[in-house]
């Protein structure tokens, strides 16, 4: 199975989380001359006070362009906000099974349009770059890297049309 590349858009993206975008049609919360700013655009509710903030920094190098693990944080939401590179982000619906979905997997094209904020459970794996590197700001709860990270190797390995 060959999976494609999909633009994110909000339509296409609820069973995996929220998308956080420049807000089009939708009232600003405040405004001015000189800046406008939307408020309350995703749900951090799930890290409590338990939040913290990474940085994820995606080397290009020799990496083929093949999807063959996936992971998953069932205790809470994960942002990833892009700051540098373009690439694609591979991601699955959650699931009550110990393994992805593999009909559900889809790849998303990132170019720092738009963040991912994933659901509890949402799987996925790092993801693969198009430039030489992609840099992202992560949001998660504090001990999740100790404590909530389930890593499964998939039973086919899938390649990614691009």
């Amino acid at each position: 199975m060959v999976l494609q590349v999909e633009f994110p858009v909000p339509g296409r993206f609820t069973e995996f989380g929220e998308l956080v975008y420049k807000p089009l049609g939708k009232d600003t919360a405040t405004e001015s001359p000189y800046h406008n700013y939307w408020h309350d655009l995703a749900d951090l509710s799930t890290v409590e006070n338990e939040g913290t903030i990474g940085f994820l920094e995606v080397l290009r190098r020799d990496r083929n362009f093949v999807l063959d693990k996936m992971e998953r944080h069932k205790a809470t939401l994960e942002a990833f906000i892009p700051t540098k590179g373009v690439g694609i982000f591979c991601l699955c619906p959650p699931t009550k099974d110990s393994l992805p979905d593999e009909s559900k997997i889809r790849c998303f094209f990132v170019d720092g349009s738009v963040s991912f904020f994933l659901k509890p459970g949402t799987w996925h794996w790092l993801p693969f770059s198009i430039t030489p590197t992609m840099e992202f700001i992560l949001l998660l709860k504090k001990r999740t890297v100790e404590e909530d990270i389930e890593i499964v190797e998939l039973p086919t390995s899938l390649q990614i049309g691009i």
